[in-house]
């Protein structure tokens, strides 16, 4: 291990001085004020890997009290002249004692604490450095994003900017970043499959899109497939919806027989097609999905999440109903969330588009096309108003290597 002490008039640039000297891999052991500024203990861990090769290298010798020579080796500048001895060279190996498993388990505990303290250390910095860019880390944390699209964010934000003004380019920079398509369904029509987890409001985001498009064109050009035939009562609720709009409604038993009864509607401008709810970890999932794929007739897929839902769940979705290829999302229950952020992350990481938000069970007034602004707004203002806070150690913990990073 090897130990250095910098001394710097900040701790800006004592960080940078052990960078310098030790890497990126370095950990402060210390830190003190000094007349001269700050003084900062550092070290480079040695690495146990290598540590281990070196005693399997040793292991092919046994070890004794004291090591006998080898077989001699002649030097090449010896000579073998009557009366003379040749030169030569005695080897002995080198052995390495290999580490046990209690000293590697104390060595890694020990690292991650000297890592920790590093964290720290360099979040505290950050705060005296960049109060902003912290506070916009803390903000961003409470509204529930993740921590690298908090570190991308506060990139648009000078140091020296005020709060309101680096509040509003943070906003800026989430919307720009949130894909959204506007109304176009609604105005130009398609052939639309909504497919999704069971529960996540697939059959009313249905009913809503299908009593806007009658309002705005009619129900002369529309089409309802009621493709859910495993839940009790899905297709008969599409019955009554038809009946009630004067819109033709088509059962549909399996999903292998979906491109035969698009080829038969192909004159309608807006076809919305109902499917079975399916978990992401369903073992037929993938069966399903690539019916869908093998269906043509320039099929979009729309995967409907649920924003109620844990920002961890629904990333699973999105990634496993990504074999789809999905168009674009509905966003449902977005009244019901205690956060936006965690779902409006995954969105942002994966370049899903939002086509529309449904925020209740009116038909079909809670239903919007989603604007990247106000949802980002509507994040915000739901963290506000529900009092979500970031504890200082998870902050210290997030960004304690982005801090040390920008230092």
């Amino acid at each position: 291990m090897k130990i250095t002490r910098h001394t710097a008039p900040d701790m800006r640039q004592a960080l940078r001085a052990v960078r310098a000297e030790l890497g990126a891999d370095a950990v402060i052991l210390a830190s003190r004020r000094t007349p001269a500024g700050v003084e900062v203990t550092a070290a480079m861990d040695f690495d146990a890997d290598h540590l281990q090769q070196g005693a399997a290298v040793g292991a092919s010798a046994e070890p004794s009290a004291a090591p006998e020579p080898t077989s001699p080796r002649v030097t090449p500048d010896s000579h073998t002249a009557a009366g003379s001895a040749p030169a030569v060279a005695h080897t002995a190996p080198t052995v390495f004692a290999a580490p046990s498993e209690a000293m590697e388990h104390e060595l890694k505990s020990l690292r991650r604490m000297l890592e920790t303290q590093l964290a720290h250390l360099s979040w505290s910095d950050l705060t005296r450095r960049a109060p902003i860019h912290a506070q916009l880390l803390r903000e961003l944390t409470e509204v529930g994003l993740t921590p690298d699209l908090a570190a991308q964010f506060i990139t648009h934000v000078s140091v020296t900017a005020e709060l309101t003004e680096a509040r509003r380019l943070a906003i800026a920079a989430m919307a720009q970043q949130l894909l959204v398509t506007g109304d176009r369904w609604l105005q130009e029509g398609g052939t639309i499959a909504l497919v999704g987890p069971t529960g996540v409001g697939k059959t009313t985001t249905l009913a809503k899109l299908a009593v806007r498009w009658v309002l705005q064109h009619g129900a002369r050009d529309l089409a309802l497939i009621a493709g859910d035939s495993q839940r009790l009562g899905a297709q008969e609720q599409l019955q009554a919806l038809g009946e009630l709009l004067g819109a033709e409604v088509y059962p549909l038993q399996d999903l292998a027989a979906l491109g035969a009864l698009l080829g038969r509607l192909g004159g309608r401008r807006l076809v919305l097609i109902d499917t079975p709810g399916c978990s992401q970890r369903d073992a037929q999932l993938s069966e399903r999905l690539a019916a869908l794929g093998a269906t043509g007739h320039d099929l979009q897929i729309a995967l409907v999440l649920a924003a109620s839902t844990q920002a961890g769940a629904i990333a699973e979705v999105v990634a496993r109903f990504a074999a789809a290829q999905p168009s674009a999302c509905v966003l449902t229950k977005a009244d019901e969330a205690a956060s936006l952020g965690g779902a409006l992350s995954v969105l942002m990481r994966s370049r899903l588009p939002i086509s529309y938000v449904s925020e209740g069970q009116r038909v079909p007034e809670d239903l919007r096309p989603a604007r990247a602004l106000e949802l980002v707004s509507q994040a915000v203002q739901l963290a506000q108003t529900s009092g979500a806070t970031a504890d200082e150690d998870l902050l210290k913990r997030r960004f304690g290597d982005l801090a040390h990073a920008l230092a």
